[in-house]
């Protein structure tokens, strides 16, 4: 008896596995088409603005703050245009790799930082400019924690206020939150109730103490990334626990800072400067003046910010999606970008999108 129960369970157990891994081929198979219905159906996780020309298309939940990921990098990559613009920095100033490295995280950016080694092949120094691609066309968050590190994270925030940016969070480095948990416990579920009582000024504390860390302490740093992984001290609530603990803003604030950026934040040149960083080049058309954009991702969302200028038009655009369970993610990743560069250059696909949140 024991034995036919304990086969049947196998046999359960198995169906349920062999069911998980053909949904999963399924969804690996979903297109930009598949985006626009999830959107259509889960519009309370959904927010979008787009600006036309002078025009506001579309705001759609576009005051809901959302954690931005690495959407954040966009304020970096302004003030480090701007740091270059003054003279503060030169973009040929070289940087030890190693003075990178103390920012970073084994396993725990998607490969985005060994991939920038790897595509450059450096020897032991890079550039300021290399660095600033690192950060925005690799979207490595080493490199962008060495570069706000160097531009001083409170006149980072600074500028972004006196640039109007009112609904946005400050920004902190992106790195510290990792080894949060180790930081503060050995255990999973101990970390996660110590983790989760913190406010919002014990968080920004605790979060400058593990940068400094990072900074000044490389054995201590490495002791608390081994920690991090033996211990297995990042469980997808830790992780979303994370993701709610990100910078966050609204979809009405980055569309309206791409164009602004172009309209009166940047000088022509500073403008030149930014195009040369941020993705977007290799995707202009012979009839584009600029094609800007930056996305981002957790587990749980997945932000966007674009600015497209031909000689007749613009097109701004900022989406943010919340998976909250995670159910998503896994096939929400491999089309976002592809979704929104054809609603910047798809009229009739961002009709589409207009009309599937307001009808």
């Amino acid at each position: 008896m024991l034995l036919k129960i304990g086969l049947v369970v196998i046999g359960v157990v198995i169906l349920y596995v062999v069911v998980q891994v053909l949904l999963y081929k399924r969804d690996m198979k979903k297109t930009k088409e598949d985006l626009l219905t999830f959107v259509t159906k889960n519009k309370k996780e959904v927010s979008v603005t787009i600006i036309e020309n002078d025009d506001v298309v579309l705001e759609w939940n576009a005051d809901q703050k959302t954690p931005l990921a690495s959407t954040m990098k966009l304020m970096v990559l302004f003030h480090f245009v701007k740091a270059v613009s003054s003279g503060d920095i030169k973009l040929d100033e070289k940087v030890t790799l190693s003075d990178i490295e103390r920012f970073y995280i084994d396993r725990t950016d998607g490969g985005a930082h060994t991939y920038w080694l790897e595509v450059n092949d450096f020897s032991e120094h890079a550039t300021l400019l290399d660095v600033a691609k690192g950060m925005m066309q690799f979207s490595s968050n080493a490199c962008t924690d060495y570069l706000i590190d160097l531009l001083d994270l409170e006149k980072i925030n600074d500028q972004m206020k006196q640039a109007g940016l009112t609904e946005h969070d400050e920004l902190m480095p992106l790195t510290p939150k990792l080894l949060w948990s180790s930081y503060v416990s050995n255990h999973r579920r101990d970390a996660l109730k110590k983790m989760s009582g913190v406010t919002d000024e014990q968080y920004k504390s605790l979060m400058i103490e593990i940068f400094n860390i990072m900074k000044n302490n490389p054995e201590q740093k490495k002791a608390l990334e081994e920690k991090l992984m033996k211990k297995n001290l990042l469980s997808l609530r830790i992780q979303s626990l994370l993701t709610q603990k990100m910078t966050k803003s609204t979809t009405n604030q980055y569309a309206h800072l791409m164009k602004r950026l172009q309209d009166e934040l940047l000088t022509t040149e500073e403008k030149s400067l930014f195009s040369q960083i941020v993705l977007g080049e290799t995707f202009k058309k012979e009839t584009d003046q600029y094609l800007w954009y930056k996305g981002g991702a957790t587990l749980f969302v997945f932000t966007a910010a674009l600015y497209r200028r031909t000689d007749t038009s613009s097109i701004s655009i900022s989406l943010f999606i919340n998976d909250p369970k995670a159910n998503n993610s896994h096939w929400i990743e491999g089309v976002f970008n592809e979704f929104m560069l054809t609603a910047a250059v798809d009229q009739n696909f961002r009709q589409r999108l207009v009309q599937a949140l307001t009808t």
